[in-house]
């Protein structure tokens, strides 16, 4: 992990990956946030408490979406008819507040940034939906997204729900030669995503998997 010039910072990860024991299914990967100093007085101590909570907040984000996913609701931007984009994203499901499966392996700060290894181990009763996604309708997609610097977490957020709308547009442009009115389907995460801090915006560069439940036509008279 490399910390540039231009104050680009990446949080990556992996998958998934099993160990021995039962062959469980466990996520992982680096998560990093940025902290202000305890005071004017203390440029170098930081809350790692509260570094830990704020990362746990955004592994169980990312962890939810690649367990369970989100519904989506998207309405493409057509001028001709006067149509304003929108794009609806909910989670299915959540981890749980305090969930004991979600572990930070490892943490250090390094130029005001705290780093953790975070994994996360399914239930029995989560591995069928992380199964399920692995069907013939779905549609693999790198995509990438942004969002605001000075939104802090939600921010982050915001460039992971954004990737997942690219990811969508990305895919039915080639594909569908008249703008369809309305899309619907789910979405997921398929890997812990790739998140730099560059010229004030979170950039985040996700894999998504899609699938599409309906695309409704504009009628024509």
């Amino acid at each position: 992990m490399l910390i540039s010039l231009i104050f680009a910072v990446t949080a990556s990860g992996l998958f998934a990956y099993s160990d021995s024991e039962w062959d469980p299914v466990i996520l992982s990967g680096r998560f990093f946030v940025q902290l202000e100093p305890a005071g004017p007085f203390e440029p170098e101590v930081f809350d790692e408490e509260l570094a830990i909570n704020r990362l746990l907040d955004e592994a169980s984000f990312v962890f939810s979406a690649m367990i369970y996913g989100f519904d989506f609701t998207y309405t493409p931007l057509d001028t001709a008819r006067s149509v304003a984009e929108e794009f609806e994203i909910s989670p299915v499901h959540s981890i749980a507040a305090g969930d004991p499966a979600l572990e930070v392996k490892a943490g250090r700060f390094s130029d005001g940034i705290y780093y953790a290894d975070i994994s996360y181990r399914l239930s029995d009763s989560q591995i069928p939906w992380y199964d399920s996604w692995e069907s013939g309708a779905s549609i693999d997609v790198i995509s990438r997204g942004e969002g605001s610097l000075t939104g802090g977490l939600e921010g982050k957020l915001d460039s992971l729900r954004d990737a997942v709308k690219q990811a969508l547009r990305d895919h039915l442009r080639p594909r569908l030669y008249n703008k369809p009115r309305r899309v619907d389907g789910r979405a997921r995460l398929n890997t812990v995503p790739d998140i730099t801090m560059a010229s004030g915006r979170f950039r985040s560069r996700a894999g998504v998997t899609l699938e599409i439940d309906e695309i409704l036509e504009y009628e024509i008279f």
